[in-house]
């Protein structure tokens, strides 16, 4: 993982998505039905927050996290994606080691989020 695959045609993810490559699916869309009708499993994603060799993280860390260039093109689109197109009960993630919550904006989606 970290490599900027996503399992739902993603506005940000040019075509490296499910839908456009591999299974031509939006496996996030089929396992959300899936889990809400057939279980009473609260529906969870995983979202990783950055991408190992994006130009636009790279870009970010080689500058010491000052910019959020990668966060507000990439990751906060997608975080927002989910959540309007899935509505999952809960999302967990990983991949905030490098940087500081600061830089991934994280009160600010908590924020948008909850209001």
């Amino acid at each position: 993982h970290h490599e900027g695959w996503t399992n739902w045609k993603s506005k940000t993810a040019w075509n490296w998505n499910s839908v456009e490559n591999g299974p031509h699916r939006d496996l996030v869309a089929e396992l959300a039905t899936s889990v809400r009708n057939r279980t009473s499993v609260h529906f969870s994603l995983y979202f990783s927050l950055f991408e190992w060799f994006n130009p636009l993280y790279d870009a970010d860390k080689a500058g010491g996290y000052k910019t959020q260039t990668y966060v507000e093109a990439v990751s906060m689109p997608q975080l927002k994606e989910i959540v309007n197109l899935y509505q999952p009960d809960l999302i967990w993630s990983d991949g905030d080691w490098e940087a500081l919550d600061t830089y991934w904006n994280s009160t600010e989606f908590l924020a948008w989020l909850y209001n």
